[in-house]
């Protein structure tokens, strides 16, 4: 594979290539070097321990050591790409563990695999990287350690970053999605056992979360929507007590109490109050 650049001492080699040539298989590998992959441009797989990988424009895949890994090209479009391959050994002792955490924390294929890292200047780091073929043998280890310490901090800044939106992402959509089954089931009967086994969630975090995200319980807003609902449905003709029952309420004196607590009178006479109003 062709060169733009790069940079080659016993325990990092850097590149910075470009290919115009389709390869017809995967040049699969195994050895105890890290990598990181930069992906620039063109059309390309990588498959990495039996999964494949096709990268986006500006995307970054880490190969730990020891894995079994390749790239097929498979166009003739302009292939380009930063590689770095290093010796985890080259890292300073103390901060190896810490540095080296993306590679080890990936619990699944996608945890090794991050779109949009331009977003956070990784191509800086590697340019960065690069600038020391250049310098004199005596201060380019130096340069190098640190500039792949500073690639690395990013790397980590990055991984935490993503994986902390993604966690926060994943209740957030579980919560809609419980809300969407509340409100196309608010008069059926709905305990948290049956949610909790529906959503694959507990039900101590099935609340955590419901009332992190709407200020409520599960139950106050189950209520709240089923008062609401009754409301409509008397303002349309029907009975309080035949109201409270379509609405979900088993027993009218139920909806009697959660009627006037949230009205501040009784169902069956008008007031105007701010909960009203609003």
């Amino acid at each position: 594979m062709g060169n733009i650049a790069q940079l080659f001492t016993d325990s990092v080699y850097f590149h910075h290539g470009l290919d115009r040539r389709r390869t017809e298989a995967y040049a699969l590998h195994c050895h105890h070097f890290y990598e990181l992959f930069y992906f620039v441009e063109g059309d390309a797989s990588y498959l990495v321990e039996g999964v494949e990988y096709v990268p986006a424009p500006h995307s970054l895949l880490l190969i730990s050591s020891n894995v079994f890994h390749g790239v097929r090209v498979e166009s003739d479009r302009p292939y380009e790409r930063y590689a770095v391959h290093f010796d985890p050994a080259f890292l300073p002792a103390e901060e190896r563990k810490l540095l080296l955490s993306p590679f080890h924390d990936a619990a699944k294929p996608k945890d090794i695999y991050f779109t949009d890292a331009d977003r956070f200047g990784i191509q800086d780091f590697f340019e960065q990287l690069m600038s020391c073929a250049g310098m004199h043998a005596d201060i380019r280890d130096v340069s190098l350690r640190i500039r792949l310490g500073a690639l690395l901090s990013q790397l980590l800044h990055m991984s935490r970053t993503i994986h902390r939106a993604e966690g926060e992402e994943r209740p957030r959509q579980t919560v809609e999605r419980i809300i969407g089954y509340l409100n196309a089931h608010i008069a059926e009967d709905i305990s948290l056992d049956e949610l909790s086994a529906r959503f694959f969630v507990s039900k101590h975090h099935l609340n955590k979360i419901f009332r992190k995200a709407t200020g409520t319980t599960v139950g106050n807003y189950v209520i709240h929507k089923r008062v609401a609902l009754a409301r409509q449905l008397m303002m349309q003709g029907e009975t309080a007590n035949a109201a409270s029952l379509s609405a979900g309420f088993g027993h009218y004196s139920s909806f009697f109490r959660a009627y006037r607590n949230i009205y501040g009178h009784a169902p069956t006479e008008r007031g105007t109050t701010p909960a009203e109003s609003s």
